[in-house]
């Protein structure tokens, strides 16, 4: 137990798990009916993004044209083309990630759109999720779902496809 706080620690004063990372957008099913966007935080692990990539793949599956991209300054801030919002982050120490927090603040408006959380932890991440949810709600976002996933879980991925693939555009 301490040799893994030491290490989270370790990590939280070394900023390496508040730092932004810069990618492409990715465009999932170009001719999708409505366009819904993924933000995700990458972890220390490829989880978190296995995760965004398996939900983005059921979203497209159901009709959804998906762009997909990392938390960064470089990320969409314009939602207006948007009609869903997913944020997926990596869990640690029981956190939300913060440059997920830090991009819902640059946005400050979400201007209603329905919004997915998506946790992805080591164990039991669903409280991580609380204070996420209330940001997006005081930044007029509209809380549409949430999904709590662990890496331990061998069907994780799949989970996270399923969930996608339920969420009609």
């Amino acid at each position: 137990m301490f040799v893994a706080f030491a290490t989270f620690a370790g990590l939280l004063l070394s900023g390496a798990i508040s730092r932004e990372v810069v990618s492409e957008i990715d465009v999932k099913n170009a001719d999708g009916s409505k366009t819904a966007l993924i933000v995700y935080q990458p972890g220390f692990s490829i989880f978190p993004k296995g995760v965004s990539y398996a939900f983005a793949d059921g979203l497209a599956s159901n009709g959804w044209r998906v762009e997909i991209t990392t938390a960064s300054s470089e990320a969409p801030s314009d939602l207006s083309k948007y009609s869903l919002l997913t944020l997926s982050y990596p869990v640690y120490g029981g956190t939300v990630g913060t440059a997920i927090v830090r991009y819902v603040d640059r946005i400050r408006d979400l201007a209603g759109v329905n919004t997915v959380i998506i946790a992805c932890g080591g164990g039991d991440s669903g409280e991580s999720m609380i204070p996420l949810k209330q940001q997006v709600e005081a930044a007029n976002g509209t809380f549409y779902d949430s999904l709590a996933l662990s890496n331990g879980n061998s069907t994780a991925l799949e989970s996270a496809q399923q969930a996608g693939s339920s969420i009609t555009p």
